[in-house]
């Protein structure tokens, strides 16, 4: 704007030749029309570039909580596929898995401490073993989805339905309880290891009844199918979750913006007309 110095420092010699050339009365009248313009548009700046550091603030408020928004989005979504994926593996083992461990798959032992008392041990054959180990992966595998899914209920109605449909194991919580799976208020499950061992080996059609393809794993398996078709509408839009404050933030820094920005360039077109 080095160009405005240099009409105001001529103001004085345009001023002076016009005193003197009275008759030209058109002249004085245009050199005034062009102070005003400048006066104006000096308020007009002024007026103008306050206005925009206060939208370019706006402007970065907004980028801000998208970001923030983002990045909620995706561990969400990344957690959500780890729970998801997670039991959807090991209820396939389980609705697939043979619990016929063979003959003697317990063994207990009695022995004397120093104190004199009789102490019983148990260890498992490989195969009752491997049998319990898959079973506490379903069982944990169900367990963390479900707390995973209820601790983000509050993120949409979707989510917390969700929570609410794994959490059925109540609704068959007797029969899970008889071969040693024990049922929380909110779904989540506890094993009692000696029990479910005995049930085991005693019956193990009994257990891959309830916990197979016609039990547990294929009810987990039908919840895993539900909530993968669910799965991109189930975190709320950025407009839905932040409401009409985004709108109104993105018209500021929309058009609004560029229309400030228009008018603190016009003192460059000035310069360039005079």
């Amino acid at each position: 704007m080095s160009s405005i110095s240099n009409l105001v420092g001529s103001n004085y010699y345009y001023s002076s030749f016009f005193n003197s050339n009275s008759a030209d009365k058109n002249q004085s009248a245009a050199q005034k029309s062009i102070n005003n313009l400048w006066s104006s548009y000096n308020s007009t700046a002024s007026t103008s570039m306050n206005a925009l550091s206060g939208l370019s603030e706006i402007k970065s408020g907004v980028s801000s909580v998208m970001e923030s928004y983002d990045t909620a989005k995706q561990t969400f979504y990344d957690e959500f596929d780890e729970a998801i994926s997670n039991l959807s593996s090991s209820a396939k083992t389980v609705k697939e898995y043979n619990f016929d461990v063979g003959k003697d798959p317990i063994i207990k032992t009695e022995s004397t401490n120093e104190d004199g008392e009789k102490v019983t041990s148990t260890t498992y054959s490989k195969d009752m073993q491997a049998a319990l180990d898959t079973v506490k992966k379903f069982v944990d595998d169900y367990n963390s989805t479900i707390n995973f899914l209820s601790d983000n209920s509050a993120v949409s109605k979707r989510v917390s339905r969700m929570a609410q449909n794994f959490g059925d194991t109540t609704y068959r919580s007797a029969n899970y309880e008889s071969i040693g799976i024990n049922v929380s208020s909110d779904g989540t499950m506890k094993i009692d290891e000696e029990k479910l061992a005995d049930t085991i080996a005693d019956d193990p059609a009994k257990v891959s009844r309830i916990l197979g393809k016609d039990g547990l794993a294929d009810k987990a398996e039908s919840h895993v199918s539900l909530a993968k078709g669910q799965r991109d509408n189930l975190f709320p839009s950025a407009k839905s979750m932040l409401g009409d404050q985004l709108s109104a933030a993105a018209l500021y820094t929309g058009g609004a913006y560029v229309n400030m920005t228009a008018i603190a360039n016009t003192g460059n077109l000035l310069n360039m007309m005079f």
